[in-house]
């Protein structure tokens, strides 16, 4: 648990039994006043069971009154009651053996071997399924946590800002909790540079900080200048191009996708992880994800028609978040038994930020992100607090990592080879030699015909205000100019994004 209680799974009593991958912020809340006598009753991870009992048993109503991210099951004698978080920041898959027995695993690999398919649970869902001798019966996820649909909350800018700064703050405190040896992600970019700065003042003990980039990645300075402001210790781990490359296949066995939006920017977060697990004994991170989806400020977004184009397209990217940049996140901090945590997909940040004027996100004299960075002004350093800086997949330094992967993959994949991707890939067919490469190391360790399906691709070709057909369309759209896939996901990234590759955010 996020305390000192060791947390023995499964949790036991008032003839139920949990288990879950997560963290429940409002733990000691739910609990109080229970009359519940639970096995480990000290695990956050308890307050399911004592949530379900307050309820009358209502799992919708339960799995809303937690706060904080989870995957849990939980069963008695005639039923077996699933639950996630309401953005899926942590995963959830299941399927179905020949035999019709149903699976669950955090992670597609504990299960694709001997299900038929392979689907995910879906985010803010939960489900009740029945047992009949033994047997699990049909069941369909109900939603009890939608994004609020409509831009709502009519205050003031500076009434906004107020609010944010509030906010933020307490969503970082509330994921302090616990006595463990807390770092951060540190890119030397906003999003992680404020949550560095919000829950350094907040703990007793420094926290350290962890940057990852090339030796001569400009955006290492600016971490270091970051770490420098709040007086904490900064581990640098620089890396080099062949590092990267010979890392992907591991990369992509462990995030269990070929997109290369996720890949590329998986491959410091994944290097960054394991040298965090090598050199420390710092198990819990915290991390910048969401702020750039929440606040749509990567630059197509910033090149939206109208602010109400904006708010659409927000709704869109925090909905496809599971499948990508929190997905990411959690793959390559748990396979290294590390803990991430991400305040900015707080509930109630999401729920504050969403509802917003979408004017206040979409403001063309205005750098990105404006009113997040008036809301925390003398927090940083200035030249951190209001500069606008490339995304991920550009600042490992002064070579792009997307022209070292495309330099490579011209050397290992002949013309010839890729002129069969249609035959070989007819679905999702790869653009180029990079999404070529990317596909084959993922069919040789997975496979398409099991979790194909349940993979996302090309979320930065598809904006809200640019597509009326289903999501994964496989033309450019008739309203985005024709682009080189490697070209539209530089564009995709270039932000202040939620991730760099001198740092992760």
């Amino acid at each position: 648990m996020p305390g000192d209680t060791p947390s023995e799974q499964p949790i036991v009593g008032a003839g139920l039994s949990v288990v879950c991958n997560g963290e429940l912020y409002n733990h000691a809340a739910i609990k109080a006043g229970s009359p519940l006598q639970l096995s480990n009753n000290g695990s956050d991870c308890a307050a399911i069971i004592h949530a379900f009992h307050k309820t009358g048993r209502n799992l919708s109503e339960a799995c809303a009154m937690l706060d904080g991210v989870f995957a849990f099951l939980m069963s008695d004698e005639e039923c077996v009651y699933v639950g996630r978080d309401p953005l899926g920041v942590r995963p959830l898959f299941y399927g179905y053996t020949q035999e019709g027995h149903l699976l669950f695993g955090s992670e597609a690999k504990s299960i694709v071997d001997v299900c038929v398919r392979v689907e995910y649970f879906p985010p803010g869902s939960c489900a009740t399924i029945r047992m009949i001798d033994g047997r699990p019966q049909p069941f369909k996820p109900q939603k009890y946590y939608t994004v609020p649909p409509h831009a709502d909350r009519f205050v003031t800018q500076e009434q906004a800002q107020t609010l944010i700064r509030d906010m933020l703050v307490s969503s970082v405190e509330k994921r302090l909790m616990g006595n463990r040896h807390f770092g951060f992600m540190l890119s030397g970019g906003l999003d992680s540079s404020l949550v560095a700065a919000i829950a350094t003042k907040a703990l007793k003990h420094k926290p350290v900080a962890f940057s990852v980039g090339f030796e001569d990645s400009p955006d290492l300075e600016n971490a270091r200048h970051v770490a420098q402001f709040l007086d904490i210790p900064h581990v640098v781990h620089v890396i080099t191009p062949q590092d990267c490359l010979d890392i992907i296949p591991e990369v992509i066995y462990a995030l269990e996708t070929y997109e290369p939006a996720i890949v590329r920017c998986g491959i410091a977060h994944y290097l960054l992880c394991r040298h965090i697990a090598q050199v420390s004994d710092v198990k819990v991170l915290l991390s910048g994800e969401g702020a750039d989806e929440l606040f749509g400020s990567y630059a197509y977004m910033q090149k939206a028609p109208s602010a109400f184009h904006v708010h659409q397209e927000i709704h869109r990217r925090l909905a496809l978040l599971h499948q990508y940049d929190v997905l990411r996140s959690d793959r390559a901090t748990s396979c290294h038994g590390l803990e991430i945590r991400v305040p900015f997909l707080d509930k109630k940040f999401i729920d504050l930020v969403v509802r917003l004027p979408p004017q206040y996100k979409l403001q063309p004299q205005r750098v990105e992100k404006h009113i997040l960075r008036a809301a925390f002004e003398d927090w940083l350093p200035r030249e951190v607090l209001w500069r606008s800086k490339e995304g991920f997949g550009e600042a490992l330094g002064k070579h792009d990592l997307g022209e070292i992967v495309n330099a490579h993959c011209n050397t290992i994949i002949s013309d010839k080879r890729f002129a069969a991707r249609h035959a070989l890939f007819p679905d999702r067919t790869p653009e180029t030699k990079e999404e070529f490469w990317y596909r084959e190391l993922f069919e040789k360790v997975y496979g398409s015909d099991r979790m194909g399906h349940i993979i996302h691709t090309k979320v930065y070709r598809t904006a809200a205000w640019q597509l009326e057909e289903k999501e994964n369309h496989t033309e450019t759209p008739s309203r985005l100019a024709p682009a080189r896939a490697d070209e539209v996901l530089r564009l995709r990234r270039r932000s202040t994004g939620s991730t760099t590759l001198a740092g992760v955010a």
